[in-house]
């Protein structure tokens, strides 16, 4: 599909933090990029597919923008779901993409790149043990997948992420938080910190993506997973010490001022595999320093 033209792609998740720096890479690289969802961007002016829970909305974004490449990272993400929760995870996470899948095979759109979660191996093995129902419902839409895959001979890989960061994120993530309280002086409330934690920066993720979507396009690649790690590993004490450095000041915690959750990920999945060719490129301490900066910047009261 468009072999002569610049590649085309459809995402979900646009709005999404993750999704927006996606957007940006793509058009930077040359890509022509719709989106899918249900509600249209406000920062990135692209054409925008409504998606209002019909399969006739996923099956007309698809048939209209003929994409090289799905691109899907919309998720409703849920640490610890409450009860009212659950029908709209599982419409999220499960039907809305595998709508996706049959909006394919109806169209001859052969590439889906999809975003899964570290936290389907609770155990820090390759075993798949889910850490909450979220990871549970990347699993079985992952299970979804390989019918597709086998039936309609379509290709989706998955990129398994684990914990993302980058600058001016506007998610209420620990990173955010700490760096926030860090500069405001403001004492933090934690676990006791021993978990152990793996960032990645949201750049070297994007490019997870967009090296994913050139294996697709280069041939048949069935159904693949791959994990988006930086292998830098730290406690949670260690990374309030990386912040401290960073923000160039200690921070006031207060540890073990809050319980572990009842599935805490103590331990983040010891995947050795990854994306030929993909490798992080931003170190961490890089990292904390560009966002400390960002924040400063983006605090500083304006001049009247």
């Amino acid at each position: 599909m468009n072999a002569n033209l610049r590649p085309r792609a459809l995402l979900t998740g646009v709005t999404g933090y993750i999704g927006g720096w996606l957007t940006h890479d793509l058009l930077q690289r040359g890509w022509s990029v719709e989106a899918l969802g249900r509600r249209r961007s406000t920062q990135i002016n692209i054409r925008t597919h409504l998606y209002d829970g019909t399969y006739a909305s996923v099956s007309s974004a698809v048939e209209l923008s003929q994409p090289d490449v799905i691109f899907h990272l919309a998720s409703a993400v849920s640490v610890e779901h409450k009860h009212e929760q659950v029908a709209d995870i599982v419409s999220a996470n499960v039907t809305f993409p595998a709508l996706i899948l049959e909006a394919m095979a109806a169209h001859g759109c052969w590439n889906l790149v999809n975003a899964g979660t570290s936290w389907q191996h609770f155990d820090g093995t390759d075993i798949y043990k889910p850490a909450n129902l979220y990871a549970a419902t990347k699993q079985s839409f992952e299970d979804v997948a390989s019918f597709y895959v086998d039936a309609h001979e379509l290709n989706v890989l998955t990129l398994k992420l684990f914990d993302v960061y980058g600058p001016a994120d506007p998610r209420a993530k620990l990173l955010p938080y700490l760096i926030r309280s860090a500069l405001d002086g403001v004492e933090v409330v934690l676990s006791p910190g021993e978990q152990i934690i793996d960032l990645v920066h949201v750049r070297d993720v994007v490019t997870a993506f967009a090296m994913a979507a050139e294996r697709l396009r280069s041939g048949r690649r069935k159904l693949e997973s791959f994990p988006v790690r930086s292998g830098e590993t730290l406690s949670l004490r260690e990374l309030v010490a990386c912040v401290d450095s960073a923000v160039g000041a200690p921070m006031r915690v207060n540890w073990g001022g809050r319980p572990y959750r009842a599935r805490e990920v103590m331990k983040p999945w010891s995947a050795t595999s990854c994306l030929p060719r993909w490798q992080p490129a931003v170190e961490l301490r890089e990292g904390l320093l560009e966002i400390v900066a960002e924040a400063r910047r983006t605090s500083r009261p304006t001049s009247t």
